[in-house]
């Protein structure tokens, strides 16, 4: 019953898409020393789902020690990369950020 649970949490909600198959990887940059819950709460639930919808798709998560922004940063097939900073936005706003600049490339 719990992997059912799970799985179905993985399967449904913000972030469970297929992204475009233009998005080469995903990377995720957050400071050990700078609150950002937004990006924390993205990174422990709707980065899972992208994950599991996309497993084919490298998704890094870069933690370093001093302090950073926090920052989203899209690497597409044709070698252009977007980057956006997720300071002070919630979870669900950054997922449809993501979700909208892979969508347009």
């Amino acid at each position: 019953m719990k992997i059912e649970r799970i799985l179905a949490q993985l399967e449904t909600g913000l972030g469970a898409v297929k992204l475009s198959p233009k998005v080469k990887s995903v990377t995720l940059t957050l400071s050990q020393r700078t609150r950002a819950p937004g990006a924390r709460h993205f990174w422990r639930e709707n980065l899972r789902r992208i994950q599991y919808a996309n497993p084919a798709l490298p998704i890094e998560v870069s933690y370093p020690r001093e302090p950073c922004l926090p920052k989203l940063e899209i690497k597409f097939s044709d070698a252009t990369v977007d980057s956006f900073s997720v300071a002070g936005l919630r979870s669900d706003e950054i997922c449809r950020q993501l979700m909208d600049k892979a969508a347009r490339q």
